[in-house]
C-alpha cells in the first residue's frame, strides 16, 4: 500500500458479520447480540440512551469557551461521512458499546494527517492486539484492495467508545455478556408465552383411554389429535370414541400472565443499564413526583458519563490534543428542550444575573438574534443593561438624597424672621 493510499484508506464493510453468540440457552434460544434486543426493557433502555446521546448538539471550543465552527464540527453534528449522518453514527456506536461492550469508528485523515471522516466499523470485526509489546487494531477483512485481508490500524486512528465494565482499560465488557441469566429468563418467559398462545392459549392434555396400546396406534392416536386440534383449530369440536377421554394440564393464572417474572426483568435489565425503571415504560415505578427527579438522575448518573466517553475520546483522536486548549462539548440542556416551564425559570434566572444576553438565548431556542440582543441585563425595577448599570445607581442615589429636619427648617425660618426685624 503506498503512502497517499493509507492516508485514504477506510473501513467500508462489504457484508454485515454473523453476530457472536454467548454461553447460555434459554427456551432452545442462543443469548447473542441480536437475541437479546427482543427483550422489550432491554430494547427499550439501550435505544433510549442511545438517542438521547445522539440528539445532543457536539461543539467544538476554543480556550475562552467559545463555539469555534469548522470542518470537525461539521464532521460530528451533521455528516462524519457521505453514507450515515451523526445522529444514527452515535447511535450505532452506543448500541454497540452496551450490547457488545465496544463500538469503533475509522478516523479517515487527509495527507496533512487531520481527520475529515468517520466509518463504523462491526465490533466483530475489530480484534485489539499486541505486537512487540505495542497495541494495534487488526480490522478483519478491512484491506480497501478488496482482497478480504486484515489491516492493521494505530489506536490513534480508532475512534473507540467502551462500556464501562472493563477489565484491562482496553476492551469493554458487553451487558449481554454478564446479564444473560436476566436475558435469559425473559427470552424464555417470551418464547414460553408464544408457544402457549400459539396453541390458543389452552394448556397441554394427555388422552386417556382404558385398556393398553401398542406403540403405533399411541403415535398414531397423537398425531390425529394434534391436527384436529391444535394450532388454527383450537376451540373446534372434538369427538372422542371408544371411551378415550381428554385430561387438561391446568395452570394457575398467574403462571399464565407471568407478571412477576416480567416485573422482576424489567427492574434487573434497569439496573444494569442504569437508568430509572420509568424509563423503561414500568408504571408501577412513576408517580407524578418522581418524574422530574427520574430525569435529573437519568441525566447526571448516565447520560453525562456517556457524554464525557465522547469528548475524552474526541479530543485525543480528532482533537490531536493541541492547538491551545481547544475542546468538545456535548450540551446536556438539549435534553430539557421539552420542559418549558424548567427553561423559562432557567433563561429568566440567567438573565437577570446577567449571565446569558438575549441572543444567548435565542440561539438556545433555535431563533435568530436581533440587533442590540447582545447586552447583558441586570434585573433592577427594569431590566438594565450591564454597562449602564453605574448610570443607573448613581441616579437612584441622587434622586434619595435625605430631605433636611423639620425642626432645622423652622429653625432657620425664625432666625431669617429676626434678621429681618433687626434691619428695620
Amino acid at each position: 500500500m503506498s503512502f497517499l493510499k493509507y492516508f485514504n484508506r477506510a473501513y467500508k464493510p462489504t457484508e454485515p458479520r454473523s453476530p457472536k453468540s454467548f454461553y447460555r440457552f434459554s427456551g432452545g434460544k442462543a443469548i447473542t447480540e441480536d437475541s437479546c434486543m427482543e427483550v422489550s426493557a432491554f430494547n427499550s433502555g439501550v435505544v433510549y440512551i442511545a438517542t438521547q446521546i445522539a440528539k445532543l448538539p457536539w461543539k467544538i471550543k476554543d480556550k475562552d469557551n467559545k463555539d469555534i465552527e469548522n470542518s470537525i464540527s461539521v464532521m460530528l453534528n451533521l455528516s462524519p461521512n457521505e453514507e450515515v449522518n451523526s445522529m444514527f453514527l452515535r447511535i450505532f456506536l452506543i448500541i454497540s458499546a452496551i450490547v457488545t461492550g465496544n463500538g469503533y469508528c475509522e478516523i479517515e485523515r487527509d495527507v496533512m494527517g487531520r481527520p475529515k471522516k468517520l466509518w463504523p466499523i462491526p465490533s466483530n470485526s475489530v480484534m485489539p492486539t499486541r505486537i512487540d509489546g505495542v497495541l494495534w487494531y487488526r480490522i478483519i477483512g478491512g484491506d480497501p484492495s478488496g482482497n478480504g485481508g486484515d489491516v492493521l490500524l494505530k489506536p490513534s486512528d480508532i475512534f473507540h467508545i467502551k462500556n464501562f465494565h472493563t477489565k484491562d482499560g482496553i476492551n469493554g465488557q458487553g451487558v449481554v455478556a454478564y446479564a444473560t441469566e436476566t436475558l435469559g429468563i425473559s427470552l424464555g418467559s417470551n418464547s414460553f408465552a408464544n408457544s402457549l398462545f400459539a396453541n390458543g392459549a389452552m394448556p397441554a392434555g394427555f388422552l386417556e383411554v382404558e385398556g393398553r396400546l401398542t406403540e403405533d396406534a399411541a403415535l398414531r392416536l397423537k398425531e390425529t389429535w394434534d391436527t384436529a386440534h391444535s394450532g388454527r383449530r383450537v376451540g373446534g369440536t372434538a369427538v372422542l370414541e371408544d371411551g378415550v377421554k381428554f385430561n387438561p394440564a391446568g395452570y394457575d393464572p398467574q403462571v399464565l400472565q407471568f407478571l412477576e417474572t416480567r416485573k422482576f426483568s424489567v427492574l434487573e435489565i434497569a439496573r444494569f443499564l442504569r437508568i430509572p425503571p420509568s424509563k423503561l415504560y414500568a408504571t408501577e415505578a412513576t408517580t407524578y413526583n418522581n418524574v422530574e427527579q427520574a430525569n435529573l438522575e437519568v441525566v447526571t448518573d448516565t447520560l453525562d458519563a456517556w457524554a464525557r466517553n465522547f469528548e475524552i475520546e474526541a479530543d485525543i483522536k480528532i482533537l490531536n490534543k493541541q492547538h491551545g486548549g481547544r475542546k468538545t462539548e456535548m450540551d446536556m440542556f438539549a435534553i430539557f428542550r421539552g420542559d418549558m416551564d424548567s427553561r423559562s425559570n432557567y433563561y429568566t434566572r440567567m438573565m437577570n444575573n446577567g449571565a446569558m444576553s438575549p441572543n444567548e438565548i435565542r440561539k438556545k431556542e433555535g431563533a435568530a438574534p436581533y440587533d442590540g440582543g447582545d447586552e447583558f441585563y441586570i434585573a433592577t425595577n427594569n431590566f438594565t443593561p450591564v454597562n449602564r448599570l453605574n448610570e443607573v445607581i448613581d441616579s437612584q442615589i441622587a434622586n434619595k438624597k435625605p430631605e433636611e429636619p423639620e425642626s432645622k427648617k423652622t429653625d432657620e425660618a425664625v432666625v431669617a424672621y429676626l434678621q429681618k426685624r433687626t434691619k428695620h
